[in-house]
């Protein structure tokens, strides 16, 4: 079974220069506003860059 990114969003502050949306290879970080924290889309490889790059520690792999 393939694994997939999950954001908490009670640590994540959704900040526009998050490093772990920049690590994703496949974009899929997205929020309904700018304000809201990150969610992770259905593009999600589960290949874990975004997961070392959070420094809020907000990203684990489900």
């Amino acid at each position: 079974m393939a694994r997939r990114a999950f954001i908490d969003a009670g640590l994540c502050d959704g900040r526009a220069d998050c490093q772990a949306m920049n690590a994703c290879p496949t974009k899929s970080f997205m929020r309904e506003d700018e304000k809201e924290p990150w969610f992770i889309g259905p593009t999600c490889l589960g290949c874990g860059r975004c997961l070392t790059a959070c420094d809020l520690r907000a990203i684990a792999l489900v």
